[in-house]
């Protein structure tokens, strides 16, 4: 069920949409900035379940979906996921336990309690870690390459094996590099051992990734990688979806091609709230990822085509790039480009310059004109175009944010610590004022999961921005938070889930209902 905040959140935005104006409360804080980027779940094949950061129910997963720090996945038996996350590709096995323990613009840290993992690192940035944890070693990925870790039920030995690349294991103290072509295979959870050992011959699941790998590779020579910059998440589905063009206006276009007549974008999907960011469109179409949370859609000759933002720029992830409105419903459209995207919380004037910089050519001057001046007077390209406006009730609105619950797996294999060697940043749900350690301390002291506050207050809404519309005034730079620094190994455990101390979403009304799913194919009516 979407939870009392959701809702909340939701009647502030009617309300403020109803009177056509915005009230701006300067004296409160700005929210911390949330990361650059966000995770895609982009493949699940089988019974695949997700326990979002903060909640203590299992849903059945979506495709599409953003997952960031604190989202916990589970893979059935005979099931498959693929998460894209920057310039790495990660894909589960059955009865795989998984987590991100922290997804920053420089780290991808990833928890495993069980089962077996793949890894396929394309590049590595300056500065940029990727680590897994398993129950008896952390695992520092050196350089780009293939690589596949297995923990058994008993969680107590973990299996490295290097196809491309080199790794570090740490544990107890001690390290121990892992080179290509080795297999490596670590016992016990005292003094650190390793037996080498040589690869063998692929198994179906090598097969299956590396079937994935050779289509990520031929992606990156494709026409799309020519305009759109590599971290662009999920733009290796473009190519086979859709065509790009050459426009005088915009430069170069994608169309997509495999859409029903009357199409718009973000027509077709749900809206879910995903902490930090709120609440954020996953898509119905397969390859529906990149064009909704990275650049701008334009209409050209009747058509619409996606606009992406510079190509040699690291893009800023965003929940949804669309203008809210409304007359007591629900209403967005998406942005086109050049507009100015500005979020629904507080965050701060360097941020939504840099959402907005990296996702379509824009000065930065006007960005900064649009937040000060409370968006005065904006005129937004696409809000006259037919059919651009997609609106819905509350109820409705609601009813398809709802999940559907799953069968949660086995606790001993998804609640068991893990080692790290970078300790995980502070998770927060409001990421204003409350925050929480991951549950990451010394190996004598430690809790149960990886969660995070509810926010207590009500989550902040985004003013709609129209011509009567006023968008509230920038303080101060809020200071962003340093980056965590690298420590000896310690152990990280799942925390408590507490409905006091977690993102969780609380029922609508003292007596919760089941949540249902939309299931009969209906989508919001358009104006």
């Amino acid at each position: 069920m979407a939870s009392r905040s959701a809702w909340r959140a939701i009647a502030a935005l009617s309300f403020c949409l109803g009177l056509g104006l915005a009230r701006a409360q300067d004296s409160e804080p700005y929210d911390a900035d949330p990361p650059d980027r966000a995770a895609r779940l982009s493949i699940i094949q089988g019974d695949v379940s997700l326990q979002p950061a903060g909640e203590q129910e299992w849903a059945a997963a979506i495709l599409n979906r953003p997952l960031t720090t604190g989202d916990n996945l589970w893979t059935g038996q005979n099931s498959r996921a693929e998460i894209q996350v920057g310039t790495a590709a990660i894909r589960l096995d059955g009865e795989t336990g998984f987590s991100f323990l922290n997804v920053d613009n420089d780290t991808i840290q990833l928890r495993m309690t069980a089962g077996v993992l793949s890894v396929r690192v394309r590049a590595l940035h300056d500065n940029e870690l990727i680590e897994v944890d398993t129950p008896n070693v952390a695992l520092s990925l050196l350089r780009p390459g293939s690589y596949r870790v297995e923990v058994n039920d008993g969680g107590d030995t973990t299996v490295v094996k290097i196809s491309e690349g080199e790794a570090e294991a740490t544990g107890s103290g001690e390290n121990v590099v892992v080179r290509e072509q080795q297999v490596a295979t670590f016992r016990g959870a005292g003094q650190l051992a390793a037996q080498f050992d040589t690869l063998g011959a692929p198994d179906e699941f090598d097969s299956w990734t590396q079937d994935r790998d050779r289509r990520d590779y031929l992606a990156a020579s494709s026409q799309t990688a020519q305009y759109v910059s590599p971290d662009v998440t999920g733009y290796e589905d473009l190519d086979d979806n859709g065509s790009w063009s050459s426009e005088p206006e915009y430069g170069y276009v994608w169309t997509p091609t495999r859409v029903v007549a009357g199409w718009s974008p973000y027509q077709y999907g749900r809206w879910d709230w995903v902490s930090p960011w709120g609440w954020t469109w996953i898509d119905d179409a397969p390859w529906g990822y990149a064009p909704f949370h990275y650049g701008r859609w334009a209409v050209v000759r009747n058509h619409w085509c996606w606009v992406p933002g510079p190509r040699h720029v690291r893009p800023v992830y965003a929940p949804a790039l669309v203008r809210w409105a409304g007359d007591g419903r629900l209403a967005w459209s998406p942005l086109g480009p050049r507009d100015v995207y500005v979020p629904w919380q507080r965050f701060s004037p360097r941020y939504v310059e840099r959402v907005n910089v990296t996702n379509t050519m824009i000065v930065r001057q006007r960005v900064r004109e649009a937040y000060a001046n409370r968006a005065r007077d904006v005129t937004y390209r696409n809000r006259v175009v037919p059919d651009a406006v997609t609106a819905a009730t509350r109820a409705k609105f609601m009813d398809d944010a709802a999940r559907t619950h799953s069968r949660p797996p086995p606790p001993s294999l998804v609640n068991r610590p893990v080692v790290v060697r970078q300790i995980p940043p502070r998770a927060t749900a409001d990421r204003a004022t409350r925050t929480q350690d991951h549950g990451v301390r010394d190996h004598r002291v430690v809790s149960e999961t990886v969660n995070s506050y509810r926010p207590e207050r009500v989550p902040r809404v985004a003013q709609p921005e129209t011509q009567q519309h006023r968008q509230r005034e920038p303080a101060s730079d809020h200071p962003r938070a340093e980056r965590p620094q690298v420590a000896r190994p310690q152990v990280a455990r799942p925390q408590d889930s507490h409905p006091d101390r977690s993102t969780a979403r609380p029922p609508a009304d003292s007596k919760p209902q089941p949540p249902r799913r939309q299931d009969d194919g209906t989508r919001p009516q358009r104006n």
